[in-house]
C-alpha cells in the first residue's frame, strides 16, 4: 500500500513538471493547428482600435517610464489609447499621469476609491469603447512591436484573447527568483503547445489582449489572468499564444515579496478556475479539461503529492527496512538535505542543485498555503 502511494505520487509529480509537456509535444506532432498572422502585411487602416488598460496603485517610481514605453510602441496613433486606472494611490502616481495626459491626448486617467485591482478594472472597462483591450502592469515592458503583433490576431473573428510571451528578468541568480525564471520558460512552452492544439485557457495578466465584446464583468476577488480566458473559451472563442509578441517583467528580488505574490496568485486562481466548473468536466470540454487539470489544478496540488510521497517512503523505511524502502526515501532525503544546505549557506552556490531544491520546496509551500486559504474561503480583493 505504501509503495503504491509513493509510486503514484511520484508519477503525478513527473506528469506535472515534465510528462505533461512531453505529452503535448507528441500530440502536436500528430495534429496541431497552424495559426500564423503575417503582421507585416496588415495595413495600419485594418488594425483594430486598442485601449491599453494600466491598473496601478502607488507606482510613482515606474508609471512614467511605463506610459512612455506604451506610447513608443509601433501602432497607429489614431487607434491607440492608454487608460491609467489609479486605484486609491496615495503617492504622486495620479499627478504624474495628469502631467503626461496634458502632453499626449492618448493618455487618460481614471481614479477609483480603493476598489482593488479587479474591481478597478471592471470600472475602467465600462468607459472603454475600443475593439481591443490590452491588460498590463506597471512593472512590465512591451517590445515596440507587441501591440501590432497581438492586435493583428483579432482580424480573425474567432479569436477572443491573445497572450504574448512574457519574459521574466531575474535579478538574483541562484535564488528562488532564478528557479522561477527557469520554471517560467517551461510555462511559456506549455502555452505555445496548448495554443497549437487549440486548448489554451491561460494568459499572463501583465501582457494580454482581449476582444472588448467578449468581456464579462469579473468577481473582484479573482484575477483577470485567470477568469478572462475562461470566459473567452466559454463563449466559443479561442485564446492564442503569440511567441513573437514579447514583453518583459522583472521579478522582485525580495524573497518574502515573491512568496507572498505566489500565495496570492494561487489563492485567487484556484477560486477563479473552480468558478467555471463546466470547463473542468472532461465530458463537456475534454480538451480544456485536460489542459486545466494538468496545467493548473494538479500543479497547485503538487505539495500534496510531495507530502504523500515522502511520508509513505519514510513510513515504509521505518516499518520494513530494506533496499527498496531506502531507495524510495533517498531522493527525498537528498532534496531536503540540499534545501537545508542552501538555507544555511544563505544562497551561496556551495553544492549544485541546492538552490533548485530550496526553490522547489518554497514554491510548493506557497502553493499549499494558497490552496489552503482558498479552501477556507478566504478572499483577496484589495491591495495589501
Amino acid at each position: 500500500m505504501l509503495l503504491c502511494l509513493s509510486a503514484a505520487s511520484v508519477l503525478m509529480l513527473f506528469w506535472i513538471y515534465d510528462g505533461y509537456g512531453r505529452c503535448l509535444r507528441m500530440l502536436c506532432l500528430l495534429h496541431h493547428r497552424s495559426v500564423v498572422i503575417d503582421v507585416d502585411s496588415v495595413a495600419d487602416s485594418a488594425l483594430p482600435s486598442v485601449t491599453v488598460l494600466l491598473t496601478v496603485h502607488n507606482e510613482q517610481a515606474v508609471v512614467r517610464s511605463r506610459i512612455e514605453n506604451v506610447l513608443a510602441c509601433d501602432y497607429p496613433a489614431d487607434r491607440l489609447t492608454l487608460l491609467v486606472a489609479s486605484d486609491g494611490s496615495t503617492d504622486e502616481t495620479a499627478a504624474i499621469v495628469r502631467e503626461l495626459a496634458q502632453r499626449d491626448a492618448r493618455v487618460q486617467l481614471l481614479e477609483s476609491p480603493g476598489l482593488g485591482k479587479t474591481g478597478t478594472q471592471n470600472l475602467a472597462i465600462t468607459r472603454i469603447n475600443s475593439e481591443v483591450i490590452v491588460f498590463t502592469d506597471a512593472d512590465a515592458e512591451f517590445r515596440t512591436d507587441w501591440l501590432r503583433r497581438t492586435a493583428a490576431y483579432f482580424l480573425d473573428p474567432t479569436v477572443g484573447a491573445v497572450d504574448g510571451r512574457l519574459t521574466r528578468q531575474v535579478a538574483a541568480s541562484g535564488s528562488i527568483q532564478a528557479s522561477e525564471g527557469r520554471y517560467w520558460v517551461y510555462e511559456m512552452l506549455l502555452r505555445r503547445l496548448e495554443s497549437q492544439l487549440g486548448i489554451l485557457a491561460v494568459v499572463s495578466g501583465a501582457a494580454f489582449a482581449l476582444r472588448r465584446s467578449a468581456f464579462v464583468p469579473m468577481d473582484p476577488a479573482i484575477g483577470e489572468d485567470c477568469v478572462v480566458p475562461l470566459d473567452v473559451v466559454s463563449q466559443g472563442l479561442r485564446v492564442e499564444h503569440v511567441p513573437d509578441a514579447v514583453a518583459f517583467e522583472k521579478l522582485p528580488e525580495d524573497l518574502t515579496v515573491t512568496l507572498r505574490r505566489r500565495v496570492r496568485m494561487t489563492l485567487r486562481n484556484w477560486q477563479g478556475t473552480w468558478s467555471r466548473p463546466a470547463l473542468l468536466n472532461p465530458f463537456r470540454h475534454p480538451g480544456y479539461a485536460f489542459a486545466l487539470w494538468s496545467h493548473k489544478l494538479l500543479r497547485w496540488l503538487s505539495p500534496v503529492f510531495v507530502i504523500v510521497a515522502f511520508a509513505s517512503a519514510a513510513l515504509r523505511s521505518a516499518i520494513s527496512p530494506g533496499i527498496l524502502s531506502f531507495a524510495m526515501l533517498i531522493p527525498w532525503a537528498a532534496l531536503f538535505l540540499l534545501a537545508g544546505i542552501h538555507a544555511v549557506s544563505r544562497g551561496k552556490r556551495i553544492v549544485p542543485g541546492a538552490g533548485f531544491a530550496w526553490s522547489f520546496l518554497l514554491v510548493n509551500c506557497a502553493f499549499l498555503l494558497g490552496v489552503a486559504q482558498a479552501v477556507r474561503g478566504q478572499r483577496i480583493s484589495r491591495y495589501r
